[in-house]
């Protein structure tokens, strides 16, 4: 058995890399896998290699910055996992856009749960949404709400806010769920300082308390996630 939590180390050399991606591209039948092999091989490491170090200084920065580190990290792993179905990405500088909206400017009495996102066309999220896991969002916009509940690891605290915790009508990959969750909070880092500062500082409002414990649970999740879907990815192709 391959352990999952030891797949993002032994991919960190191109001589387990290399045959990796070969056998990826043979899978889908792509004429030049060799050559695509040996030119991504580099690439995917150095995006496993980026997407750890942001990991390691997100866990050991304040959480004013924490958001913007976990969300660019998560950005190089989906990039090193994309290389493996996708050998020619990026083809189009629109893959390279995240794929993700929402409002800069929040509104008054803002709460993050009731706030949203919305797909757009092009860009990493629909890229790896397609790609890695065939799924397509049916609604235009998706509240942090929708978002958060489905996820294994904000059970917990989900419970003590509702008697019951409702299914969510599409739930997303987890993954993609992180991914578009960690997006709208590096949003609130970058553009709204003043809420985001009060917040901690006054935790007197109930997205605190949920931010925390997502915050924690990316820490700790993503990474699972990562490897267990190259896991998949390895042990289907070899």
């Amino acid at each position: 058995m391959l352990k999952e939590e030891t797949i993002l180390n032994y991919l960190q050399v191109t001589a387990h890399t290399r045959p990796f991606l070969l056998a990826c591209y043979e899978n889908i039948n792509n004429p030049k896998a060799s050559h695509h092999a040996y030119q991504n091989a580099e690439r995917f490491i150095y995006g496993l290699n980026l997407g750890s170090d942001y990991w390691e200084s997100a866990k050991a920065t304040p959480l004013s910055v924490q958001p913007l580190l976990f969300y660019y990290g998560l950005n190089h792993y989906l990039k090193s996992c994309l290389l493996t179905v996708d050998p020619g990405y990026p083809a189009t500088a629109k893959v390279l856009a995240h794929g993700l909206s929402t409002r800069k400017r929040k509104k008054q009495h803002y709460r993050f749960l009731e706030d949203d996102i919305r797909v757009q066309p092009h860009g990493l999220f629909p890229h790896a949404a397609d790609h890695l896991f065939q799924f397509s969002s049916s609604k235009e916009k998706v509240s942090m709400d929708e978002l958060l509940r489905p996820l294994e690891a904000m059970a917990p605290i989900y419970a003590y806010k509702d008697l019951e915790r409702p299914s969510a009508d599409e739930p997303w990959p987890p993954l993609l769920a992180y991914f578009a969750v960690l997006y709208n909070l590096s949003m609130l880092v970058r553009y709204e300082g003043e809420w985001w500062g009060e917040m901690q500082q006054m935790r007197d409002r109930e997205d605190y308390v949920f931010i925390i414990e997502f915050l924690k649970s990316a820490s700790d999740q993503i990474p699972m996630l990562i490897s267990a879907w190259l896991k998949d990815q390895l042990t289907s192709v070899l």
